[in-house]
């Protein structure tokens, strides 16, 4: 946490006001500012993992308004501003307003829940980080300017969903995106959007074949698995996709090197493997699988094989990496833990997979009218968190409901 109270030189002063600083991170103000997304001066949108503690309250950068209110700014507005109010200040202005603010507040150096925290009635979290990732935000940014973009009664094609979503896949429809299960049902000469799940060498190849306009909104991270498939495929060495695969971002995967990559989904599988035992096999792994899902595998194949090879850094993208890890620290403090997404999104099942494996019980809503239809008065505390592919939107609307059911968002 950075240093940004310019406290006089009385060190229990400086201490005061550096607890408070703390507790007010983990208010229910402190969160509702950090999901505002939009910055104050320049008024772009900004990502929730980008408005962090040092982009809103810093003293020397800005960040503040006239009236001494913290608000959200972006990176580049911050480093910008010269007129910040004292942080003394904002906390005292903030303190006249809620004089209950800062009171019963243990400090924290993070958004990390206390032990005792989760054990009152009634409470209501939420996990940080939640949401789009980089790579369904950009595939998502592609299509909406494609779409903005086109002529006349033209018709925009995607390949299968852009994103595991249905609420972005309906909005997306409704915008005039046609999605479509192959290229064979794209006209000659339109535009088609790869998905961010990627696409087989053989896919690109039909599309160039009916001389289609391509727009590629393949993940960054997906699109590095197919770097190494090649570059291992190159070698003349079998390689072992962990994944599922019937999902479409291993078919495209597999599609690399077909004849070398084997996929396993469990440990399990590993067993029924043909691979000669002596020679070396690369390893390489779906994007959106749970972290102790990959390790049992990698377990079951170093006991097998000898001379695994694999990328320096693993598949895994750190968006699905740190939703879970933040959703298993929310397990141990909920009695429920609520994922947003719909039930064809591999890392929203892997979320609720984890939740699970923490001790809390889960469940997956797709849906509002899930959410509507289900009595959560059993539960003492709940948790919400939402897919890489589940839109800011619905997470609102599901906290909403559910404060309206009595619980407090904490």
């Amino acid at each position: 946490m950075s240093e940004w109270i310019d406290s006089p030189s009385d060190p229990d002063h400086s201490k005061r006001e550096r607890e408070k600083a703390k507790a007010l991170r983990k208010s229910v103000w402190w969160q509702q500012q950090r999901q505002a997304g939009v910055c104050h001066y320049c008024k772009k949108k900004v990502a929730s993992e980008d408005i962090t503690m040092d982009h809103i309250v810093p003293v020397a950068r800005g960040g503040t308004s006239t009236k001494g209110n913290i608000v959200p700014a972006c990176q580049t507005c911050n480093t910008q501003k010269k007129t910040a109010i004292p942080a003394e200040q904002i906390l005292r202005s903030l303190e006249q307003d809620d004089p209950t603010l800062f009171q019963d507040e243990e400090p924290s150096d993070g958004y990390e829940l206390g032990e005792d925290q989760g054990s009152g009635f009634n409470s209501l979290f939420i996990a940080q980080p939640h949401g789009f990732c980089t790579g369904v935000a950009r595939a998502i940014h592609m299509a909406e300017k494609t779409l903005e973009q086109k002529s006349g009664n033209e018709t925009i094609f995607c390949l299968n969903e852009i994103v595991h979503n249905q609420h972005v896949v309906t909005r997306l429809t409704s915008m005039g995106l046609h999605f479509v299960k192959c290229v064979e049902d794209v006209p000659e000469g339109a535009k088609l959007l790869f998905s961010a799940h990627g696409v087989s060498p053989k896919v690109r190849q039909e599309a160039a074949s009916r001389n289609l306009t391509v727009i590629d909104a393949t993940c960054p991270f997906v699109a590095k698995v197919h770097d190494e498939v090649k570059r291992f495929a190159s070698t003349g060495i079998a390689i072992v996709c962990i994944g599922h695969r019937n999902h479409e971002e291993v078919i495209g995967v597999v599609g690399e090197a077909p004849e070398r990559v084997h996929v396993v989904e469990n440990a399990e599988e590993v067993g029924r493997l043909d691979l000669p035992l002596d020679r070396p096999i690369a390893v390489v792994t779906q994007t959106t699988l749970g972290e102790s899902q990959v390790a049992e595998v990698m377990a079951a194949l170093r006991s097998r094989y000898t001379q695994l090879v694999s990328p320096p850094h693993t598949d895994i993208c750190y968006a699905t990496r740190d939703r879970q890890r933040a959703v298993k620290d929310l397990a141990h403090h909920c009695a429920c833990v609520i994922v947003l997404g719909s039930a064809n999104s591999s890392n929203s099942q892997r979320l609720v997979e984890t939740a699970q494996a923490a001790g809390s019980e889960a469940v997956l809503v797709s849906d509002l009218s899930e959410l509507l239809h289900t009595d959560w008065s059993p539960y003492h505390s709940l948790g919400v968190t939402s897919g890489a592919s589940t839109p800011e939107d619905f997470l609102e609307q599901a906290v909403r409901y559910l404060e309206q059911q009595g619980f407090s968002l904490v």
